[in-house]
């Protein structure tokens, strides 16, 4: 019987602390515009020109959705199968990451197949200078990745993919080339910069309009753009970014900068003692709330901790945790027809919202070691989409966001859910900052 009331009284004081953790928060709900979803927008251009947010010695570029930069002057509205394509190029990123997790994947992995995964998923563009004069070159960002690339010359049409901007002609053919990289007309260009040269499409892209020349990597690891503009004395231990929700909104990359003081700022520590996960930024996820109240999850689902990745699309998070945080979900959902699993592929929470103006949902909040927190914007909990019925007019679907996988322990937070948040990743300091209302 001791050994009974011993065991009530650690799990009454878990209880108490969890719910400390996750303190109560304001009971609002959110209340999302289905038909704004549901419209296009028109798109910001990813600009080359300087953004000024911490001064001359920052470099700073606006960042913008991939779909305008594949659509031009509207962003579209996204259906059943682009949602889907979605989730499949998100599942194969996630698998690659619990492969090297578990060792089944290392760094002798070829290039481009790490690259090939990588670059499917990503979804958000930035313009960079290369060469000296610069050459304006519009590419994908990810913080999952080291190395830096773009298609270059000679690159035969069957060979490449499509792109907006020519090639680049490296001064020599070799498969890493140094250059001059100028991130910011207000900042001091990088030189030396080791980068890759792709002469052949990454297998899979070659039916793709992918309409970007390559990639930015933003890893951990020595070869990545943040670890050399470091070691060369051009900025770097810093970089920071606003993912914008939509096509009309404005976001920005920073790298070069010191952390960002702004009172609305909060940091938690980062993670780097798990060495598979050496080339990601990880945190400790301490829990999940919904409508500020803590949901029940235990401690060993989250033990791997969480990465913080631009190139994810959904959050994914082992079943552990994934179903709780579901079902208090549907809890506050009942005022809402929900169909029968099964009727959105890899999506298991979705809601016929057709005809419906607004649908009033939950809020939904991340709460990291230290006591950062993401409360993720309205944007970033429901996937929004029409749906073809060929028995009758078309429906619109509201799916919940967040997608259940086998991997125990480790939680990949995308980049749905760090919408609108300054996310600022304090690689010299050793931890990572999150505040709202980050996009203008």
């Amino acid at each position: 019987m001791a050994a009974y009331w011993i065991l009530h009284l650690a799990l009454l004081l878990l209880s108490i602390t969890s719910q400390q953790v996750l303190a109560a928060r304001p009971q609002d709900r959110h209340t999302i515009s289905v038909q704004s979803l549901l419209s296009s927008s028109m798109c910001s251009s990813a600009s080359a020109a300087p953004v000024s947010r911490h001064g001359a010695a920052a470099s700073t570029l606006q960042t913008v959705r991939r779909a305008c930069l594949q659509t031009g002057d509207h962003e579209p509205v996204p259906d059943h199968h682009d949602t889907t394509a979605i989730l499949h190029r998100d599942r194969h990123r996630v698998q690659s990451i619990h492969r090297r997790l578990t060792g089944a994947e290392t760094t002798a992995t070829s290039i481009p197949a790490r690259l090939g995964l990588a670059f499917q998923s990503l979804e958000y563009v930035v313009t960079i200078g290369i060469g000296t004069p610069a050459r304006n070159f519009t590419v994908l960002f990810d913080t999952g990745c080291d190395l830096t690339w773009v298609q270059c010359l000679p690159c035969p049409d069957s060979s490449c993919y499509h792109q907006e901007e020519p090639l680049f002609d490296p001064s020599k053919s070799s498969t890493l080339a140094e250059e001059t990289f100028t991130l910011s007309p207000l900042a001091p260009p990088a030189t030396g910069v080791v980068f890759g040269c792709s002469h052949e499409y990454i297998s899979g892209f070659n039916d793709t309009d992918m309409g970007v020349a390559g990639l930015l990597g933003l890893g951990r690891g020595d070869s990545s753009i943040l670890s050399q503009a470091r070691q060369g004395n051009s900025g770097g231990g810093v970089f920071s970014y606003c993912l914008p929700p939509r096509g009309s909104s404005t976001g920005y990359l920073t790298i070069g900068a010191a952390a960002p003081q702004q009172s609305n700022l909060s940091f938690t520590p980062l993670i780097t003692t798990i060495s598979q996960l050496s080339f990601a930024y990880v945190v400790n996820l301490a829990g999940i709330s919904v409508n500020g109240a803590a949901v029940p999850i235990p401690a060993s689902a989250f033990s791997l901790g969480a990465i913080i990745d631009s190139g994810t699309v959904a959050t994914h998070m082992p079943a552990a945790a994934y179903y709780p945080l579901r079902d208090e979900f549907r809890r506050h959902m009942g005022g809402y027809k929900m169909l029968p699993e099964g009727s959105v592929e890899l999506l298991d929470t979705c809601y016929d919202v057709t005809g419906q103006d607004v649908v009033t949902a939950p809020r939904v909040g991340l709460e990291f070691g230290g006591g950062a927190r993401i409360d993720v914007d309205a944007s970033g909990i429901l996937f929004v989409f029409p749906v073809a019925d060929d028995s009758g007019p078309s429906l619109t679907l509201a799916c919940l966001a967040f997608v259940p996988t086998n991997s125990p322990g480790l939680v990949i937070v995308g980049n749905m859910q760090q919408r609108a948040y300054n996310v600022v990743f304090d690689v010299d300091g050793g931890r990572i900052g999150f505040g709202p209302n980050g996009c203008s």
